[in-house]
């Protein structure tokens, strides 16, 4: 996590450098972001029968930075986030009895992605892109009277594969949009249930396809956009933790946000 966080404060403080020192004839063709961003959170967990188990949502905040170098046609772009926040959680124990807490996020994003860039007219470009990403977030449930929360680290690591599209106008800037689909490589939820008698569980939740998008508009330094970006996971193997067998249940997450921050 500290490593992962590391990476993401160098990205922003490397967007700067270039921005602010570097000569203008050095990075005519580069492009670096720094942004705030906003987003609300929804996860879901769900039985065999296709029963909803929980449900939980709430703000998520974070601060990102994205860098785009242009090689002739070819792009490069790295993109690094940073986020958290304290959402609901709405559920039920083992037995069925339904609790109310709270549940804290905290994670990171990192994406590196290769494109092609078309140049349909001089003002509009259609970039087909893919690459590996990499999403790191701990998910802790809130003790209540009635349950016993835990802490869940979960990762996963996955290639993507999408299409970019700039539409510039004069003077005013230029619209951004693309999106595209997300498919797993690996994905792993480290459950620390020791205060359940199971010590720390490792789970392997199943591999699904999920879809993401971005729009936004750049107005000389300034950038804001909307994007969405989906989770999906099956369910896992089931596997022994101390004298109880656990299993991560089919989940998905649904995350809808704005970002807004400077481009450079």
């Amino acid at each position: 996590m500290k490593r992962a966080a590391a990476v993401i404060v160098f990205l922003i403080l490397a967007a700067a450098y270039h921005s602010v020192l570097l000569p203008p004839a050095a990075s005519a063709e580069n492009e670096y972001d720094v942004y705030l961003k906003g987003e609300s959170f929804t996860w879901k967990e769900f039985d065999n029968g296709g029963d909803q188990l929980l449900k939980e949502s709430g703000p998520i905040y974070g601060v990102g930075g994205l860098a785009k170098l242009d090689i002739k046609s070819l792009t490069l772009k790295i993109r690094g986030e940073l986020f958290g926040g304290r959402i609901d959680y709405d559920g039920q124990t083992q037995e069925g009895t339904p609790v109310q807490t709270d549940v804290d996020y905290l994670g990171v994003k990192i994406e590196g992605n290769i494109g092609y860039k078309f140049n349909l007219t001089e003002r509009f470009s259609v970039e087909p892109f893919a690459g590996p990403g990499y999403r790191y977030w701990e998910r802790d449930i809130k003790s209540t009277s009635l349950a016993t929360g835990y802490l869940e680290k979960w990762s996963s690591v996955y290639v993507q594969a999408g299409i970019h599209s700039d539409i510039a106008f004069y003077g005013l800037g230029k619209v951004f949009v693309e999106g595209g689909i997300k498919f797993p490589v690996h994905n792993e939820n480290e459950a620390d249930l020791s205060v359940l008698g199971s010590g720390t569980v490792t789970l392997e939740p199943g591999k699904k396809e999920s879809f993401f998008a971005e729009a936004g508009v750049k107005w000389k330094m300034l950038r804001t956009a909307v994007f969405y970006e989906g989770l999906r996971f099956s369910k896992s193997e089931v596997v022994r933790g101390g004298h109880q067998l656990w299993y991560q249940p089919e989940s998905k997450g649904d995350i809808y946000g704005v970002n807004i921050g400077l481009t450079f």
